[in-house]
């Protein structure tokens, strides 16, 4: 029974279905990431530009996933239905994604400023919950690039959740593969 469930979740990555979800991806990085650097560039606030960047690098894949990743299966569900369950499925990713984009720009406050600075900006906040809770997400530090690298990582943390709630359900690609053979398209 574990077997099968271990089976089951690892199936979907050794396809050309996956490798096609992750060309994908990779064009959602590129639009995340200029997005975020045009943003940042109008002096949007960094968290508000990063969720920004996410959705719109979400909206990108979902269109192009539809057409192509998952071609074979779009005439299974309507168009705004499948684009729901998407959105809801990446909304479970982008969560991960914009999380470790918050505590890795901590990470880099921690690692790459002086103690002065990192107790100048832990100080602002007057409370425990101020300070490690809410002050990350509405006044970020400023880490320069390496904002870029948070946003990066943050991504790969989506990756995988998104895939296969994606496969598994989204496009319900297993419930038609099941008789196919073990590499689907």
């Amino acid at each position: 029974m574990l077997r099968v469930a271990i089976d089951a979740l690892i199936r979907p990555f050794f396809t050309r279905r996956f490798l096609k979800f992750a060309l994908v991806g990779a064009s959602g990085v590129v639009v995340n990431l200029a997005c975020l650097a045009l943003l940042r560039a109008l002096r949007v606030q960094i968290n508000v530009a990063s969720a920004l960047a996410i959705e719109v690098s979400l909206l990108s894949n979902f269109l192009i996933n539809h057409l192509w990743t998952f071609g074979d299966a779009t005439g299974r569900r309507g168009l705004w239905a499948q684009a729901l369950r998407f959105h809801v499925v990446c909304l479970g990713g982008a969560a991960l994604q914009f999380t470790a984009f918050v505590v890795l720009n901590m990470v880099w406050m921690f690692l790459l400023h002086d103690a002065d600075t990192r107790f100048a900006y832990l100080s602002a906040a007057p409370t425990w919950t101020e300070r490690w809770l809410w002050r990350p997400f509405v006044s970020p530090p400023d880490v320069g690039p390496w904002v870029f690298l948070s946003q990066l990582i943050g991504i790969g943390c989506g990756m995988v959740w998104n895939y296969l709630l994606n496969f598994y359900w989204t496009w319900s690609v297993h419930r038609h593969a099941r008789g196919a053979p073990r590499n689907d398209p």
